[in-house]
């Protein structure tokens, strides 16, 4: 499929989950990029993006097809009667599509998730209804894949005042998920993750 055989708003959909470099939901394509996935999205771009569930939330990710289609994109002219503002947005891409094209990069070492805000993303969604408290951390990690290193990412991030790692003290609540889950600080398991100003 060619870029002028997508709306641009499905174009524009496409570039805002290549930016993103990680499944995102619906609110956080709102923040980052002011656009939310549709059903009529989902039917066009079909083979371009997968949607997955995870609870009650959707979660959205680009797949090969896609990240191909936004390399050919890239690398073309801009498409007939686009004009302001998705124009100079086209000059852009066509300027990062050259530069892969000569350094013989692919998109991924351009586009890289940003793990701490992934993982804040993650905690925004699984308390949309109850701010600021703990979650467990088995729960935390079903959001990521193996790119993230939760242990390393946590561990860097406790030291910042918002971030609130503590065992689980009722050992009795403990599954074998949560005890895999943990992350070792000092020598202590913690099992709960709260983001939250004190």
């Amino acid at each position: 499929m060619t870029p002028e055989e997508l709306t641009n708003r499905d174009q524009m959909t496409l570039f805002a989950l290549l930016a993103v470099a990680r499944p995102a939901t619906n609110r956080e394509l709102r923040d980052i990029a002011g656009l939310e996935i549709d059903a009529g999205n989902k039917r066009r771009l079909k083979g371009y993006l997968e949607s997955t569930k995870r609870g009650s939330t959707t979660v959205h990710a680009i797949t090969k097809a896609g990240l191909d289609w936004c390399l050919t994109a890239m690398s073309a002219a801009r498409p007939a009667g686009t004009r302001f503002p998705a124009g100079p947005l086209y000059a852009v891409l066509a300027g990062l599509g050259t530069y892969l094209v000569r350094t013989d990069q692919n998109l991924e070492v351009l586009f890289q998730p940003d793990a701490e805000s992934w993982i804040r993303s993650v905690y925004d969604e699984m308390t949309v209804r109850r701010k600021g408290q703990y979650v467990r951390l088995a729960e935390v990690r079903k959001w990521l894949d193996d790119s993230v290193d939760l242990t390393a990412e946590l561990d860097r991030m406790v030291e910042q005042p918002d971030v609130h790692l503590k065992a689980e003290l009722d050992q009795r609540k403990l599954t074998t998920e949560d005890e895999q889950a943990a992350v070792l600080i000092g020598s202590e398991p913690r099992h709960l993750l709260k983001i939250a100003s004190v």
